[in-house]
């Protein structure tokens, strides 16, 4: 599954939160491989890594129990609202045995 990302890239710094689609509970232990840097998400499913360039992102997302996830994302324009800026800074996993895989995997 490709997404466009929804989290935060500023020039030096590519952050943002992962969270379960069906609870939106924080998801810890989440391995985001982003142009082959990998970092794991904390308690609260926060990650950070530094960026070294302004082009575009290829993230990976795995953990076991959830369907792995590849997100595109460019660099953000400059973004000034703040509640849109926090709703995009939230990448969602499904869980394997969620309906909404089973449904789009027939």
């Amino acid at each position: 599954m490709i997404t466009q990302l929804l989290s935060s890239c500023t020039q030096n710094k590519f952050s943002g939160y992962v969270k379960d689609f069906d609870s939106n509970r924080p998801i810890k232990d989440v391995s985001v491989s982003i142009n082959k840097i990998t970092t794991k998400t904390d308690s609260i499913g926060y990650f950070s890594v530094e960026a070294t360039s302004n082009t575009t992102y290829v993230l990976q997302l795995e953990r076991e129990g959830y369907a792995s996830k590849k997100v595109i994302r460019k660099p953000d324009s400059g973004e000034k609202d703040t509640d849109q800026k926090t709703k995009k800074d939230t990448i969602y996993m499904f869980k394997n045995e969620s309906d909404f895989i089973n449904n789009n995997n027939r």
